[in-house]
Parts: C-alpha cells; structure tokens; sequence
C-alpha cells in the first residue's frame, strides 16, 4: 500500500523533471535560473488516473482503507488539479527532483513487478 501511495508523487516529479529538461534543452537562451510553467491540472489528472487504475493491485490491510483510500486518494489529487490552474517551479528545483523522482518510480516499478507470481506475468 505505501508504494500504491508515493507512486502519484513520483510520477508527477519525474515529469516535472522532464518538462525541465526539456525546457532547457529547447529554449532559445537557456538559463537555470528561470521559471517553469506546468499544468497542474494535467500533471495530477495523471497521477490521479494512475492511482485509480492501479489501486485494484495494492494488498490492502484493512476493509477502511480498500473503501476508503481506494477513491478519495484519487479524488484528493483531482480536486488539486482544479483548484489549480497552473504552476511556477524554478527550473534548477525540478532538474533536481525530477532525476530522483525517476529513479525512485522505476525502484518502485521493477520492485512491484518482483512481487508479482511468476504464473501471473504476461
């Protein structure tokens, strides 16, 4: 279940980290110390149908947290997608958490794909 909960976060710096690269790549004057715009209502819409969609592989403890966690985690992220419109982040903050965020999601995945049974893989 923990890692059902970071993976929206993760997933969100990751692509923060790549927007940032990306700007910076494919500005005319490139420049760390300059802003970057992200849409926050695409990021967390994401990483909301990300959660959604992978809640029905998380092993939950409890009959509260299957009911209760299972939707309102989503639905926490997509209320912050619209109350958001958009997002000012310096540029050198997401080129430092986007890395991290990538190398934490693909531990989290190549983890998650090791605890599936060997008879479930496709």
């Amino acid at each position: 279940m923990k890692s059902w909960v970071f993976l929206p976060p993760l997933f969100v710096c990751s692509a923060a980290g790549v927007a940032a690269l990306l700007d910076v790549l494919l500005a005319r004057n490139p420049s760390l110390d300059q802003d970057l715009s992200l849409s926050v209502p695409l990021l967390f819409g994401f990483a909301a149908g990300l959660a959604l969609f992978t809640a029905s592989h998380v092993r939950w403890n409890f009959r509260w947290q299957r009911r209760g966690l299972r939707f309102s985690y989503p639905l926490l992220m997509v209320a912050c997608a619209l109350a958001t419109d958009g997002l000012q982040l310096p540029v050198v903050a997401a080129l430092t958490a986007g890395p991290v965020g990538a190398v934490l999601l693909a531990a989290l995945l190549v983890r998650a794909y090791r605890d599936i049974p060997e008879c479930a893989r496709a």
